[in-house]
């Protein structure tokens, strides 16, 4: 049977009006907070309190007196600059070094009081001489020529040993030997002679002192072109040297002694590293030195 209560369902619309309204008014905030966004949305955001200190509210009746005391022409005037309480020491100006006067070069006045003989020689140094017209037998350095020759190492020619002593190790570039500094079996393009230290150590002929230096394989040395692109090198010498680079010395001439061995012959003790070489390739010593 069909419920025809008028009470009933006039309660039922009131109701359905009641939240149709509530909707209602939650849609119509929703829509106008989301328009508030929207259009503030990217403005900085002002708070009342932020400008409380700077800002002062004034009447209609002070605006006038105010503008009456405000200098119109003071907007264009420069702002002065405040003058500092302490200004720095200026830095001193650098002076410049006086230029001292030039004076002439003197020309070079002949001696005409001089006897003939005691003139100043115009032709090269004897030596120079004596140097070019040298027999084809004495070496001339290639970069020294006229300046130092020697009667250069020929074939045949015996050398001088450069201290007296045993070889602790000996020429060998065919087989290996053993080393007991490096505690390997190596070959070898020198001879070592056993030789107290301080032992005077003499060249094994004539030649030019091409270099003196140090490395760690030979210690002090001295390098010495005997000619004919013979060359040798002592080493393990002393830091003390007799000889200096461009100098000539004679076979026997003392050119150092022996000194405290590098870390490549330590284990050999105080000795001297003889080495020769024949455009840049070894030679064994025996060849070249004096039988004993």
């Amino acid at each position: 049977m069909k419920n025809t209560n008028p009470e009933i369902e006039d309660s039922i619309f009131r109701k359905k009006g009641f939240f149709i309204a509530l909707y209602s008014c939650l849609g119509a905030v929703a829509i106008l907070a989301l328009v508030i966004t929207v259009a503030n949305f990217g403005q900085p955001s002002f708070q009342a309190e932020d400008y409380e200190e700077d800002a002062a509210y004034v009447g209609a009746d002070q605006v006038e007196p105010y503008l009456a005391q405000v200098d119109e022409e003071a907007w264009f005037r420069p702002r002065q600059t405040p003058t500092p309480t302490a200004t720095p020491p200026p830095s001193p100006t650098p002076q410049s070094r006086p230029m001292l006067p030039m004076q002439p070069t003197p020309e070079a006045v002949p001696n005409v009081d001089a006897p003939p003989g005691d003139e100043p020689p115009t032709s090269p140094p004897p030596a120079a001489d004596e140097a070019l017209s040298a027999p084809a037998t004495t070496y001339q350095h290639p970069i020294n020529a006229g300046r130092y020759s020697f009667q250069a190492f020929e074939e045949g020619d015996v050398m001088l040993w450069p201290v007296e002593g045993d070889i602790v190790m000996d020429f060998s570039m065919d087989s290996l030997i053993y080393d007991p500094t490096l505690d390997q079996f190596r070959t070898n393009d020198n001879i070592r002679i056993s030789a107290p230290e301080g032992t005077l150590v003499q060249a094994s002929a004539r030649g030019y002192v091409l270099e003196i230096g140090r490395n760690v394989v030979r210690g002090n040395y001295v390098k010495i072109d005997h000619g004919n692109g013979l060359v040798g090198i002592y080493g393990q010498l002393g830091e003390n040297k007799l000889v200096t680079v461009g100098e000539v010395v004679r076979a026997g001439q003392l050119i150092g002694s022996v000194g405290t061995p590098s870390m490549f012959g330590v284990m050999h003790g105080p000795h001297v590293n003889l080495r020769f070489t024949r455009e840049d390739e070894p030679i064994n010593p025996h060849e070249l030195l004096a039988a004993r």
